[in-house]
């Protein structure tokens, strides 16, 4: 069980955090913005993250319309409405959980693990004598770059999975393309997009104040340094779920 200690140093990170985010909404409206440290960030986050998610949701397309089939086989004896379940289950929760996840545990792990040990070895302390706001100079232009790297990688992911769970429904269930794609368009709409670029903004926002708020408070050299990688990833992790249950069933009521 987690000690009383252990509990309030993570309600002390959390709050932290919450400062953070404010102060990035603040820059973001103010300036400095640091185009060029945005732009090699999102190279990083972005572009360094696509190989990746593709993969997996590629994958995870192949697995969800193979599993969707099977139950709608052995429950209904036909297998029609698999264009149906699988655009509203990747349009509204697989194309976005898959990447926060992925994003959370390679992105927002190396934030901490950056940042945490720039503390350990007072770098940090190397800003403030300096009076570099490590906020300005080093959160913001990661932030931002996750925030617009979250919503083109879930676009491409919801695209890939779209793509992969016709596919294996064209080869291995004999739909027709046309088909396929004329009954996924009388299952979705504009909505389910706007819940999606919803979601992938709002996770995108979350998870560099978390990681970077958990780097700001590590202590105890390179174990410290580990363990405040793990609690990141798991903070983070819990965040973007109980943040996902929230916004579907807030678009689950505008329905």
């Amino acid at each position: 069980m987690i000690s009383t200690e252990a509990f309030k140093k993570h309600l002390r990170t959390l709050f932290l955090a919450l400062q953070l985010l404010q102060k990035l909404f603040k820059q973001l409206s103010t300036g400095p913005h640091r185009k060029n440290e945005t732009l090699s960030a999102i190279e990083n986050i972005g572009i360094g993250s696509l190989p990746i998610i593709s993969i997996a949701t590629g994958f995870t397309g192949l697995v969800m319309t193979s599993e969707i089939a099977w139950h709608m086989d052995f429950a209904l004896s036909n297998v029609s409405m698999i264009p149906g379940f699988t655009g509203q289950f990747v349009l509204r929760e697989l194309g976005i959980a898959v990447p926060a996840m992925l994003i959370v545990s390679k992105v927002g792990a190396s934030m901490t693990a950056e940042l945490a040990s720039m503390r350990i070895t007072e770098q940090l302390d190397a800003f403030k004598l300096l009076k570099i706001d490590v906020v300005s100079y080093h959160i913001f232009p990661r932030w931002v770059a996750c925030t617009i790297s979250t919503i083109c990688l879930t676009l491409i992911s919801i695209t890939i999975t779209l793509m992969i769970a016709m596919f294996t429904a064209v080869t291995k269930y004999h739909f027709n393309s046309q088909e396929y794609l004329n009954t996924l368009a009388q299952f979705i709409n504009s909505m389910d997009l706007i819940c999606a670029i919803t979601k992938a903004t709002v996770f995108g926002m979350i998870i560099p104040p978390i990681a970077c708020a958990y780097g700001l408070k590590c202590e105890g050299g390179a174990q410290g340094v580990g363990q405040a990688t793990t609690d990141a990833v798991v903070t983070a992790t819990l965040a973007v779920i109980i943040i996902d249950f929230i916004l579907t069933a807030f678009f689950s009521a505008l329905l």
